[in-house]
């Protein structure tokens, strides 16, 4: 089976076969299928049930339908002839029934899958994966003449929707990507990522950035924002009103942030260790030079928090013979997952074969283009990311709207092979740090040792970071943790400003063994969770001391990294 994923031509990485291949690859899928099958056709009495389920099902649905067709026809023929519009088609029992026929198919596949018994829960959850893809694809609403929607604007308007759409089709075929938004109603630096700073350090992996303050006394110690390399700094500092960056500077804290650069194929072997010496090292490093403070706060967002957790758990071993001047007061872990046991759909692309796959995508770069990761996040939300700009762009010929988190997120950053091989093999596949023997310098991680102070906020719709993954994760470490859950999900439930008055979050004075007691024991409160962290992290933070002026600067806020410049020379 390996002989298929030996050429690179055989995926077609090309144009939009990216979105094809993050997607619903159909050997990959077909792979799954058969292997699930092979265990299903090992309980008959379970195939036999589940097919009597399925006319029984669809017995209903076509009595169901008969009785439509006939109140229909009665009630067309009990009023005047009218001229066929727009309007009339949502009414038609034939697209009524098709959806019914759709809603029933689909229930019963993934209800069929859930009826059968001991099969591997990762394959399981493999072919559940593709089943909801394929489900997703073959929506009604996704075909012209089953849309209600499509067929009122093409009568409203001539046909005037399918010639725009087949212009933004061929526009998107030629740049790789189903467009979500209105990239020209921003620019970074001008409306997005302002929050006034200056670059004040620059390696060949980071620019730091020192925000200016905007109150006259600052608390003593500063934070230092850990944001993913996988993606930019700035989904921390969206537009001002939604800008963690700013609320934060606004409320008297220093605050500093790391800004990764996009690696080309230069860095393809530099790693998780070059991350952590010439990123995060280097960044407490700088800011201990310039602030000459003894100690400082750390937020890291996703596989930032990751990188935090394990830098906590380097200084607290024995073992560590590299320390930062800076001591971490406290760490905030930003829908950050630790044990991946449970790592939701995110896992399936940690498969073997597509592991293998993307090592044939990467070729000789050694870099993994952030095109693909791009794709693999948008096929994990199909439905939203993908199939509703397909009919809404394609099919209705409307321009996708501005919005500053869809900007954000078709801004990804590459990942370099070392990186990827890290996350792949190491975290997902192999849970080494659930075990305890993921090493950096060569020094165990055990997380148990972990002392600092812990807020983790977990998202109750997170789709990539699942939240009950997260509870388990928590268990890694020691006491002194505070565990939250936010409402919505992994970028929207993070970015939530209180002044929003959007959503909910939770917490619990306990610490109750399963994910499930801990939810049900939970105190919900209304609002940004931002305020609870607040108070969390204020009486940790030292007295107020006058602002700090930034003694030295390379060149402004946001810096040049944020727009993919890489450095001329790398040592």
């Amino acid at each position: 089976m390996a002989g298929i994923f030996e050429e690179e031509s055989y995926f077609g990485f090309k144009s939009l076969d990216l979105f094809q291949f993050a997607v619903m690859n159909p050997q990959i899928a077909m792979l799954a299928y058969l292997r699930v099958g092979e265990k299903m056709a090992s309980q008959p009495d379970k195939i036999e049930a589940s097919q009597r389920d399925l006319i029984d099902r669809l017995w209903k649905l076509q009595v169901s339908f008969f009785k439509n067709l006939c109140a229909s026809l009665d009630s067309k023929n009990n009023s005047e002839p009218q001229k066929i519009n727009g309007e009339a088609f949502a009414d038609n029992p034939v697209i009524i029934f098709a959806h019914d026929l759709y809603e029933t198919m689909s229930k019963w596949m993934l209800d069929s899958l859930n009826n059968f018994n001991d099969i591997d829960p990762f394959l399981m959850n493999s072919a559940k994966f593709f089943m909801k893809q394929y489900i997703d694809m073959m929506a009604p609403e996704n075909f012209p003449l089953l849309n209600p929607r499509v067929l009122r604007e093409t009568i409203d308007t001539g046909g005037e929707n399918f010639r725009k759409g087949l212009q933004m089709l061929l526009s998107d075929m030629n740049n790789g990507a189903i467009t979500t938004n209105d990239r020209t109603q921003f620019q970074i630096g001008r409306n997005i990522a302002i929050t006034p700073g200056k670059v004040i350090f620059q390696n060949n992996f980071i620019e730091l950035i020192q925000y200016s303050p905007s109150t006259p006394q600052v608390f003593e110690k500063p934070i230092l924002f850990i944001p993913p390399w996988i993606n930019k700094f700035y989904i921390l500092d969206l537009k001002p009103e939604s800008s963690f960056v700013k609320w934060s500077v606004d409320r008297g804290f220093t605050v500093f942030m790391i800004s990764w650069v996009n690696p080309d194929k230069r860095y393809r072997d530099k790693g998780f260790e070059d991350y952590v010496s010439e990123g995060l090292f280097a960044a407490l490093d700088k800011i201990f030079e310039a602030t000459e403070l003894k100690s400082i706060h750390t937020v890291g967002y996703c596989v930032g928090g990751t990188m935090m957790a394990c830098v906590l758990a380097y200084l607290a071993s024995p073992l560590c013979k590299r320390r930062p001047r800076m001591k971490i007061s406290s760490a905030t872990l930003l829908t950050t997952l630790l044990d991946y046991e449970h790592a939701g759909d995110m896992a399936i692309f940690m498969a073997e074969n597509y592991l293998d796959a993307i090592k044939a995508q990467m070729g000789n770069s050694g870099i993994l283009d952030g095109s693909v990761l791009y794709n693999t996040f948008s096929a994990l939300k199909a439905k939203d990311m993908i199939w509703r700009y397909f009919v809404n762009s394609y099919m209705l010929g409307q321009k996708p709207v501005a919005h500053e988190i869809l900007f954000w997120n078709s801004d990804p950053a590459n990942l370099t092979s070392a990186m990827q091989t890290f996350l792949a093999h190491d975290l997902y596949r192999d849970n080494l740090l659930k075990t305890g023997t993921l090493k950096i310098f060569g020094v165990p991680i055990d997380l148990k040792l972990v002392k600092t102070p812990l807020y983790m906020i977990s998202m109750i719709k997170d789709h990539l970071v699942p939240w009950r993954a997260t509870f388990d994760s928590m268990k890694l470490f020691g006491d002194n943790m505070k565990f939250v859950l936010g409402g919505s999900g992994h970028v929207a439930g993070v970015i939530n400003a209180p002044a929003k008055n959007k959503y909910c979050y939770w917490t619990n004075s306990e610490n109750p063994p399963t994910a499930q007691q801990w939810f049900d024991t939970a105190f919900q409160s209304s609002g940004s969770w931002w305020n609870d962290w607040l108070g969390w992290i204020e009486p940790m933070s030292g007295s107020k001391i006058d602002a700090p002026r930034v003694a030295y600067a390379i060149r402004d806020a946001p810096g040049i990294y944020v727009n993919n410049y890489t450095p001329e020379i790398l040592q």
